[in-house]
């Protein structure tokens, strides 16, 4: 009888492990079916052995069954939270909330505040406002800022002192110390929710005309009658 070599193993298992680098349960199986099916029928695998790789086998498949359990425990967390977030946010209309953001709401020929935290106390601070384009239209300069939440008033006007037009416009704060050393801003949205929408199933909340994530609320107060 032909006994097939080592060579025709090789090439087999080369072929279970040709579609991937990785070794699933499948491909576990297929490769001990292989092994068998080329064994020397003299010296046939050794019973100590084959038990020994079965019971690999009966782990892997326990492995892989236990990661995909994880997965859906982890997929059920996130709809989960996602669920409880979006039921939270419709009681936010009408309360007063603080939010990570740079952007500000103008009424037009009117003013607006432009909200931040100041990491430390600052002696110089700017504030750059840009329009809907991205176009920078006005800066304003502060000295001696203190540090916590602070608030810059913006009289609506660009560098020339003309009045703009009403809309959404961004901000970028930049402060900097006695000895010239950058300090940590963060910028803040402040106002009251007015809607609650929900885009790719996740709440956004309308803060006086501009949309802030609800993962980027980071305060909610209540306020004085």
């Amino acid at each position: 009888m032909e006994v097939q070599g080592v060579s025709g193993l090789d090439t087999a298992t080369q072929s279970v492990l040709s579609d991937s680098r990785i070794l699933g349960k499948d491909d576990f199986l297929k490769l001990l079916t292989v092994q068998l099916q080329n064994q020397d029928p003299l010296e046939p695998q050794d019973n100590t052995e084959m038990v020994a790789q079965l019971a690999q086998f009966s782990s892997l498949e326990q492995l892989e069954n236990m990661n995909a359990n994880l997965s859906s425990s982890l997929d059920l967390d996130l709809i989960l939270t996602q669920v409880l977030n979006n039921t939270a946010a419709a009681g936010l209309i009408g309360k007063s909330v603080m939010a990570n953001g740079n952007a500000v709401e103008l009424e037009g020929g009117e003013s607006a505040s432009v909200n931040f935290d100041l990491a430390a106390n600052a002696e110089s601070l700017t504030v750059s406002i840009y329009d809907e384009s991205g176009t920078l239209i006005r800066v304003i300069e502060e000295t001696g800022v203190e540090a916590g939440r602070q608030s810059i008033e913006w009289d609506g006007k660009d560098a020339s002192g003309n009045g703009v037009s009403g809309g959404t416009y961004t901000f970028k704060v930049a402060a900097a110390d006695g000895e010239g050393n950058s300090i940590d801003v963060t910028p803040l949205v402040m106002g009251s929710v007015e809607v609650v929408k929900f885009v790719n199933g996740e709440a956004v909340l309308v803060i006086d005309g501009i949309e802030v994530s609800i993962s980027e609320i980071v305060e909610i107060y209540q306020e004085e009658a």
